[in-house]
């Protein structure tokens, strides 16, 4: 069993990153590293936006775009995948360009037999400010989740992670927004064993 977060930052290595593999680590101390968990870090990665083409309607699970998504298919189409965390900042108020594009791109998983259907998906968001649209990007990644048919799977408290990156002791800082992350790790954790039982 594996759980995947995709950090869909324009960035490596901040607080967007910081925050999943907060998320990710609550995952395996939870499960007693029974879950494995994978980081696909979209920042150096060069993805396209869908194109409806509708090549993914008629080849199967395939893309005619030839671009780094390319490389994501077979990891997302692992049958040991148990969920998706995509882990997103805060950008005009919603996700990134990087996050919106690799949820389009997955339609062809959708186009063929809804291959993500029933996994757990969750989110967290990262704004500028407390209250810097978090809740709103969150609900935004829960759509297309949804759209899947996955099982969309909260902090416990709130809609997904939530974190600050300005925030004045540092993102490292935001004790709030880490435990969000974390929580919803845990959630994520619990609800998959739950589901492999």
């Amino acid at each position: 069993m594996k759980i995947i977060g995709v950090s869909a930052s324009a960035r490596k290595n901040k607080s967007t990153h910081f925050l999943l593999t907060q998320c990710l680590e609550a995952v395996r101390v939870v499960s007693g590293n029974r879950i494995a968990t994978e980081l696909i870090d979209l920042a150096p990665l060069k993805i396209n936006g869908c194109i409806a083409c509708d090549a993914c309607k008629k080849k199967g699970v395939m893309c005619s775009q030839r671009d780094d998504f390319q490389t994501l298919i077979p990891k997302l189409a692992e049958p040991a995948v148990a969920g998706i965390v995509l882990a997103t900042p805060v950008y005009m108020g919603s996700m990134t360009s990087q996050a919106k594009a690799f949820l389009d791109r997955t339609v062809l998983f959708r186009r063929n037999g809804f291959r993500l259907k029933n996994r757990l998906g969750g989110a967290i968001a990262v704004g500028g400010s407390r209250n810097g649209g978090q809740e709103l990007t969150i609900q935004g990644v829960h759509a297309a989740m949804m759209i899947h048919g996955m099982i969309i799977v909260g902090d416990g408290a709130h809609f997904g992670g939530a974190a600050w990156s300005n925030h004045p002791d540092g993102y490292q800082g935001d004790d709030e927004g880490i435990d969000s992350a974390k929580d919803l790790g845990r959630s994520m954790a619990e609800i998959a064993r739950m589901m492999a039982t």
